[in-house]
């Protein structure tokens, strides 16, 4: 009863490539997102899915639709605003390194290296941005944690099981999902676009099987690799 998650990341947007927040904000992909999706499109065209998911945004549904372009029959893609990008709030537009700037002037070199590294990195980062908003509008770090949880709880509970699910979402959501999990392999520059992460549930527990993939091998022996076999399966095996 293993359900496989591919968690994929949207395309590249005009606001990804000139390096800006967005966050909420709604885009189309760029002629380099849309080539990137089709082209894992073709390389997850084998995989069966059963339902994919994506965020309420542009650019997570374009995305969706053209990694499923060539899959017959399609599966029901469903919108979900839990799947949202984290919120910037005030900072939405600014330049990504403009974050670093203010939070070096606020803290210090030394107090923000220090937030910026290690198991406290990705938690250091979304209190970096929460702190450097002037709007105090910007998501915290445990309701960023609680959502991206009760996010996938609901693609879980709309799953059939026994089952290839896609869900296209964002950098921050995702890499929330993955710091629960396995905080030791998330990226140190986070989740590229178009990137892949599979997670499987097995009796309601997640198993990540593979982070932030981009490498056309690496994904296609994701593809190919056998889920492990549940608790229960594995006990009658044994006998």
């Amino acid at each position: 009863m293993t359900k496989r998650l591919y968690l994929v990341r949207h395309g590249e947007t005009p606001m990804n490539a000139a390096r800006l927040l967005q966050g909420i904000t709604d885009a189309n992909l760029t002629v380099k997102g849309r080539d990137a999706a089709d082209r894992l499109g073709e390389l997850l065209q084998p995989v069966p899915f059963a339902k994919a998911f994506s965020s309420d945004r542009t650019r997570t549904l374009e995305t969706a639709k053209r990694i499923l372009a060539g899959h017959e029959p399609k599966p029901p893609l469903v919108a979900l605003s839990a799947l949202r990008e984290y919120y910037f709030g005030g900072l939405e537009g600014d330049p990504g390194n403009a974050i670093m700037a203010r939070t070096i002037r606020r803290y210090g070199l030394t107090t923000s290296c220090r937030a910026w590294v290690g198991a406290k990195r990705f938690p250091g980062l979304v209190r970096s941005i929460r702190n450097a908003d002037p709007t105090h509008q910007a998501e915290d770090f445990p309701d960023l944690l609680v959502r991206s949880r009760q996010a996938f709880e609901q693609v879980d509970a709309q799953s059939p099981d026994s089952s290839d699910i896609l869900v296209v979402s964002h950098g921050l959501l995702l890499s929330a999902l993955i710091y629960q999990l396995v905080p030791d392999q998330l990226p140190f520059s986070l989740l590229k676009n178009t990137s892949v992460t599979r997670i499987d549930i097995v009796n309601r527990k997640m198993r990540v099987r593979g982070v932030n993939l981009t490498r056309e091998k690496d994904i296609l022996a994701l593809r190919h690799e056998e889920p492990e076999a549940d608790d229960n399966a594995a006990k009658n095996k044994s006998k």
